[in-house]
């Protein structure tokens, strides 16, 4: 009991010392520091709690929010979904936790007095001036529990899909205290036809795991149409996270899984080894039972991303791990690690001359890393804000510029932050730029 809570109240918090390797993949630059405009005129905020502030609620308070994906909706404009709360974890109260973990929750900011009737929101502020002003946030979703935003994209039929976190109001335990939601974590989807102006009714997704599901993939478009999604999931009665490949055919309808992910802890500079990553249909992954040795490692927030080849990039917390795929995500392999140090909240997008542009936190503040092989090989980590906790997203645009959205702390007052940057034509630095322009 108290391992498991243990182990869950570093979930939330997103700093799990794992007892990894730390032999990493030669990097392929020594990247340059950062040029353009000194960091404090780049960057902008969005919203948060002392600027654009959503309108008041039952239960907000200064945590606004966790950054979603900026997308560029068919009408021109941009969309940038967040999250609004009151805590790193805005419960909808009241608020079920072990005993264990009250104190620790209570130091790092948590107000068990404080009432959140349906705890946090999904918002959104829009942007038609490619993001030199925003609008003040609307809702997106609002349910019976704490909810926040897992991926949002535009499909190539203009309909948005938004993923949605759902918490339930109780964390600590190895099964849900009665008359809470079953699992402490699932996903529900939602689609907009009309650039975000109306949403249908929330579809709960498949949950991949018997305790939890969560993830901050993006929602990628493959060339036949087809949109993936990634998340990561825990099964009652362990701690190891595993990695699930979620596929539509029907512009976001319906989902099914394709693929499931399991690692084992790479030795030195093993990655091609076959049998560290297993990976295949739901079938061939259940044969495997629960983890029965300390050998396996985390796949955990992970990322998507697509060559021009048609190969598939997935980037994974807590290694950094690097992991491809040339059957459309049906079975995986490890080629490489990114970073340094330990890796959390990655998120990566594809120039057009195939350069992979990754943004992560765990090497001080939000960083860029760089590739120009395929994610064979990886620049030093290119600290764009080092002062801040991150969890960032990356959103390319048209003109091949990129857009980083990034929380500045881990609990309340909280702020969404934006810069902009432009890859250096040596791919071995970036440029920091006016946002707007």
């Amino acid at each position: 009991m108290k391992t498991r809570s243990k182990r869950m109240s570093f979930s939330i918090f997103g700093l799990i010392a794992l007892p990894i390797v730390t032999t990493i993949a030669t990097p392929a630059h020594s990247a340059e520091p950062v040029a353009g405009l000194p960091l404090e005129k780049a960057r902008i905020c969005i919203t948060g709690f002392d600027h654009n502030r959503p309108d008041p609620f039952p239960g907000l308070g200064d945590f606004i929010g966790w950054v979603g994906d900026m997308v560029r909706l068919k009408n021109g404009d941009l969309l940038f979904t967040h999250s609004a709360g009151y805590w790193h974890v805005s419960f909808a109260t009241p608020i079920v936790l072990s005993e264990d973990l009250v104190e620790s929750y209570k130091n790092a900011g948590l107000d068990l007095n404080h009432k959140a009737p349906t705890g946090g929101r999904v918002m959104a502020c829009r942007s038609s001036d490619n993001g030199k002003t925003w609008s003040k946030p609307e809702l997106v979703y609002d349910g019976k529990l704490d909810a926040g935003p897992s991926a949002t994209c535009v499909t190539d039929q203009g309909t948005i899909i938004q993923m949605i976190n759902v918490q339930a109001s109780w964390y600590g335990f190895p099964d849900a205290p009665a008359g809470h939601q079953k699992l402490n974590t699932r996903q529900l989807y939602i689609r907009s036809t009309d650039h975000g102006r109306t949403w249908s009714e929330p579809k709960p997704l498949k949950s991949s795991g018997t305790y939890y599901t969560r993830g901050r993939s993006r929602i990628l478009q493959l060339a036949d149409g087809g949109l993936l999604w990634m998340s990561y999931d825990m099964n009652k009665g362990g701690s190891l996270l595993d990695g699930t490949v979620h596929r539509s055919d029907d512009d976001g309808k319906t989902w099914r899984i394709v693929s499931m992910i399991r690692r084992r802890k790479p030795v030195g500079d093993q990655f091609d080894a076959k049998e560290l990553v297993v990976s295949g249909d739901v079938d061939r992954f259940l044969q495997l039972g629960s983890p029965k040795d300390d050998g396996w490692i985390d796949t955990d927030e992970g990322d998507l991303a697509r060559l021009s080849s048609g190969r598939l990039v997935l980037v994974v917390r807590p290694d950094g791990g690097i992991l491809v795929s040339d059957d459309q995500a049906r079975t995986w392999k490890q080629i490489s690690r990114v970073g340094p140090k330990y890796v959390y909240a990655p998120h990566i997008v594809v120039l057009r001359d195939d350069t992979l542009v990754l943004t992560a936190g765990g090497s001080g503040g939000q960083c860029v890393f760089l590739s120009s092989d395929g994610g064979r090989s990886w620049s030093d980590p290119i600290r764009i804000d080092p002062s801040c906790y991150g969890y960032g997203k990356l959103t390319r645009l048209e003109d091949e510029t990129i857009f980083l959205s990034y929380v500045q702390k881990h609990s309340a007052p909280q702020r969404c932050m934006l810069v902009r940057f432009r890859v250096n034509k040596a791919r071995d630095g970036v440029e920091l730029l006016p946002v707007g322009d």
